[in-house]
């Protein structure tokens, strides 16, 4: 009778042990399976505009709003137009919010920071070519963000870099 018992002790833990493997297989695939699904989410990014009152000019982008994948590549396009008289000069920055998902911004093509000349009441369209690194899904000062913001600020050429010297 002490044979039996002992077959069953054993059966239960062999039993116990499958259980424990399983489970813990089945915790270790949700974990990676949330991960991608992170990852596959999208992000809001808000695109603000904004133009130096001494540059007259009138700049938006086309959507004020997109939604990012991290690890897509998108297009990004924005319209200005000279209002005044008279060719003019701008050059644009721009700053991100929250400031650590700048990290994970890869701009491939930007027209900021190269200086862009307009002719009076010309109309013309800049694009942002842009790839939100998959990894800001990893870090866990950026793994919360759903919505972040972009926004660029047009100057005008000659005050930015009378400033900068």
């Amino acid at each position: 009778m002490s044979i039996y018992k002992k077959k069953i002790s054993k059966s239960n833990l062999i039993l116990i042990f499958f259980i424990i493997l399983a489970l813990i297989f089945y915790f270790f695939i949700n974990k990676f399976k949330k991960e991608k699904e992170l990852a596959l989410q999208p992000i809001s990014i808000n695109l603000l505009t904004s133009v130096h009152p001494k540059l007259s000019w009138s700049f938006h982008s086309v959507k004020p709003k997109i939604l990012v994948k991290p690890g897509e590549v998108v297009t990004i396009e924005y319209e200005v137009e000279n209002l005044s008289e008279k060719a003019s000069t701008g050059i644009a920055t721009f700053s991100y919010f929250p400031s650590e998902f700048g990290n994970y911004v890869n701009k491939i093509n930007c027209f900021c920071y190269d200086a862009q000349n307009m002719q009076p009441k010309q109309k013309n369209k800049f694009v942002l070519v842009l790839l939100i690194d998959p990894k800001v899904t990893k870090d866990s000062k950026t793994s919360h963000i759903k919505e972040a913001t972009i926004q660029f600020t047009f100057f005008d050429y000659k005050d930015y870099k009378e400033k900068k010297s």
